[in-house]
């Protein structure tokens, strides 16, 4: 598939000064390199050392070609093994550094041993990196070579990468020229001289660079590229529609200009209209977003209401202030107020009291409330969004969305990436405009303001190439999983929010593999009481048409407390208080889960998953206050699945040890891969040192999911795989292949995982897992697994998806 960088023109986007001065930085310390160096080999070392360093890559490498032969030879590396420097060599057919000179334009991929194009070099030890870019060298409109960086992290390159590479090859080329003239000069004299022509051609080089690139043309107004963090996979582009910042009275008089009694009048009226607006806000919530609190807004409704509020306003009236003034003074006294309170709970009251004034505000002055409808194609800018604002993001016309705070675990992120909205956040919107045009690259964190005809081109591209997979893909939708020798696939979605189940049916899964149950908890003020529980799940197991669900019960902690659970601080809080551990302790609180897990059965299929099981002990404690809970419905005349079924989470070490005895006591297992392999490996995979190191391939990783798909198919029991290896192209070869019969992912996901699955032989999948389960080391699993999939045809399967 062609990069983004393919296609691209030779004239580089206009940069502000700000932006090119990295590059003449990186040249200059090449520059310098050159000057010091005493030999080609010595000089190029030293290239790609600096190199790696500026890109932040983890490795640079640079290949030689020789045109006689057509081969190419590493020459200078950091970061793969420097024994390989002049060992590894290939003709321009083979591996990805070949294909570079093949196509002349640059190479770049996500997953590089995943690409049909890789050749494995044992003596470089180059596994252990995914993301791959490599651009040519060119000397005098010939190949002379291919640069190459590497990280171990897979990741997109971006576009401006990619040109700062390109124009590090290009300084590099002339470099290779003058530095192999150089070896060939017999005396000094003449190295001297050489040196000098170098050194003078190098000077001009730089001098005509910076002519042609250092003074670009003006810049558009308002142009600019802006980073920020990846919230929302996907890429968007659509014209900018800021939400406006909060509104104050400047400029408006402070003092009242007509009698007290008529600015009361004006006063209770805005208050009137701005409780309408919370009654009918607090309906449109429920109705679309019932996993949100809305009872928040009853609480906003009640402070409207509270004469106490009014009468200050109304005093400060008589006074003689405007009532715009009067409202502006009482809500800065009382988020003063509740922001010096020590209870945390308290302070975000502060918050509804300055929400509720600017609502006021707004209709005293008589604005508009935000627009609520979109004529046209828009990304959403804001600061942040309120409690008032998701409902923006359900609009069909929205496209993406870009703000300056939160958090991709905040409800904005987690609402965005539900809906499959593009979204960058922490970006500074200051250089945004209303009506810019606007591309969000949610996968890269990158915002273009009012972009070049070229990027524009790009995405446009990407887009359409984007839609003609979904197309082609969408046909497979009422398709089963099946493997051409006949076996079948269960393919289910995780779900977090209701609006998902939209995307799980138009992605064709056969029902919910994975319900998260803690986004409702973390969105509301309080536990939620039974009755709010069983509507929610009961509207989720509906909205199925019969399709099971699985609905997993609270994961809580680590790194996802509500507000209103008081945890003490924990060195280590992956390790402590967490999942069934809370449950159990909060027993009244687990049961009233229970209780509500059990009445949706009554709707259609349910089955019941416990998180983070570590012992048996803790299943039958579980049961037994199952059994609890059943008893207590009977009691209460409350319907039921008395068949319901009920599994366990296998997702630490001890679990995969006791599986044999877990499984007498449950009906299926679910193996959460995510926490799996942190835990087998002892790896924070959000810990940039050692995240390289968070390896689903693992072959202790393989051999788990071995393990325990086989006890779970000895004992006649069902088991799926819920994490995110289940969404993998590279990873579902090895895990149908040892035996799992159901892989539950991201509704997106689904319809590539089941091309791959229909394209292949069952057979032809056991025998490869069989293989792999064999091998002792990462290196030697994934070279087994790529050329496997080589055989079997379907790496452009997995290239697609990357």
């Amino acid at each position: 598939m062609p990069t983004p960088a393919a296609n691209e023109p030779r004239r580089a986007r206009p940069q502000t000064r700000a932006r090119r001065r990295p590059v003449f930085s990186l040249l200059e310390d090449i520059s310098t390199i050159v000057t010091q160096s005493q030999d080609l080999r010595g000089m190029l070392e030293r290239i790609v050392e600096v190199v790696a360093e500026r890109m932040d890559t983890e490795v640079c490498s640079l290949y030689l070609y020789e045109p006689r032969d057509r081969r190419l030879t590493l020459w200078a590396t950091t970061g793969l093994d420097r024994s390989s420097i002049g060992r590894v060599s290939m003709s321009v057919s083979e591996g990805l550094v070949g294909y570079v000179i093949e196509r002349m334009q640059p190479v770049m991929a996500i997953d590089a041993m995943a690409h049909p194009r890789y050749k494995y070099f044992p003596e470089t030890g180059e596994e252990r990196y995914h993301s791959f870019l490599a651009v040519p060298v060119v000397e005098r409109q010939q190949p002379a070579g291919v640069l190459v960086v590497q990280t171990s992290r897979r990741r997109r390159f971006s576009l401006a990468e990619v040109r700062l590479l390109r124009t590090i090859a290009a300084h590099v080329s002339s470099i290779i020229g003058q530095a192999r003239l150089l070896e060939t000069l017999e005396s000094k004299e003449e190295e001297r001289r050489a040196l000098q022509r170098r050194m003078s051609a190098a000077l001009r080089d730089l001098e005509a660079y910076e002519k042609r690139e250092g003074k670009p043309k003006p810049v558009p107004a308002g142009h600019a590229r802006l980073t920020g963090i990846a919230a929302s996979p996907g890429f968007a582009i659509g014209r900018a529609h800021l939400l406006e910042a909060p509104l104050t009275s400047g400029g408006l008089p402070q003092r009242r200009t007509r009698s007290a009694r008529e600015e009361i009048q004006r006063y209770r009226a805005a208050l009137r209209k701005s409780i309408e607006e919370i009654v009918h806000f607090r309906n449109r919530v429920r109705a679309t977003l019932p996993e949100m609190d809305a009872s928040i807004l009853d609480s906003h409704r009640l402070m409207l209401e509270d004469e106490t509020l009014s009468a200050r306003v109304e005093a400060l009236i008589r006074e003689g202030l405007s009532a715009e003034a009067s409202l502006e003074r009482v809500v800065k006294e009382y988020v003063e107020r509740f922001r010096s309170m020590g209870d945390a709970y308290l302070r975000e009251r502060g918050l509804d009291i300055q929400d509720i004034g600017q609502r006021v505000l707004r209709n005293l002055l008589g604005v508009r409330e935000r627009g609520r409808n979109f004529s046209a194609t828009v990304i959403l800018v804001a600061n942040e969004l309120a409690l008032s604002d998701l409902v923006l993001i359900e609009q069909a016309e929205l496209k993406g969305i870009v703000l300056a705070g939160g958090g991709v675990t905040s409800h904005a992120s987690i609402l965005a990436r539900s809906l499959e909205i593009p979204t960058v956040i922490g970006v500074d919107p200051s250089e945004i405009r209303e009506g810019d045009r606007l591309i969000v690259d949610g996968n890269a964190g990158i915002v273009y303001v009012n972009p070049p005809l070229d990027i524009v081109r790009e995405y446009e591209r990407l887009e359409r190439e984007y839609r003609a997979f979904n197309r082609e893909l969408s046909a497979l939708r009422d398709l089963p999983a099946v493997t051409r020798d006949g076996k079948r696939i269960k393919l289910e979605a995780n779900i977090v929010l209701f609006s998902d189940l939209n995307y799980a049916r138009q992605h064709g899964a056969e029902g919910i593999g994975l319900y998260r149950t803690e986004f409702p908890f973390l969105s509301h003020r309080d536990f939620l009481g039974e009755e709010e529980q069983v509507e929610l799940y009961s509207r989720i197991v509906a909205g199925m048409e019969g399709k099971p669900v699985t609905i997993r019960t609270l994961d809580l902690g680590a790194d996802k407390y509500p507000a209103y659970l008081r945890v003490p601080r924990e060195e280590n809080p992956f390790l402590g208080w967490r999942s069934i551990r809370i449950s159990l302790e909060m027993a009244d609180v687990f049961k009233t889960q229970l209780r509500a897990i059990l009445r949706a059965s009554a709707v259609g299929p349910v089955r019941m998953l416990f998180p983070m099981i570590s012992s048996v002990e803790e299943v039958l404690r579980v049961k037994e206050l199952v059994q609890e809970a059943r008893e207590e419905l009977d009691q209460a005349g409350h319907p039921y699945d008395r068949g319901l079924p009920i599994g366990v989470m296998v997702e630490v070490p001890s679990a995969v040890d006791l599986a044999h005895h877990l499984i007498r006591e449950v009906d299926f297992f679910s193996i959460g891969t995510n926490d799996l392999i942190q835990y087998l490996l002892a790896v924070d995979r959000n810990n940039r040192k050692v995240a390289p190191l968070y390896e689903p391939l693992h072959p202790a990783v393989l051999r788990a999911i071995a393990h325990t798909t086989r006890v779970a198919r000895e004992a006649g029991k069902e088991i799926s795989i819920c994490g995110e290896m289940a969404a993998d192209p590279v990873c579902t070869l090895a895990l149908i292949g040892v035996g799992l019969e159901a892989l539950s992912m991201g509704p997106f996901f689904i319809p590539v995982i089941k091309r791959l699955i229909r394209s292949v032989d069952f057979a032809s999948a056991e025998r490869l897992a069989r293989r792999l389960l064999e091998l002792p080391t990462v290196k030697e699993v994934k070279s087994c697994l790529f050329e496997g999939m080589r055989e079997l045809g379907v790496i452009d399967v997995t290239e697609l998806y990357h």
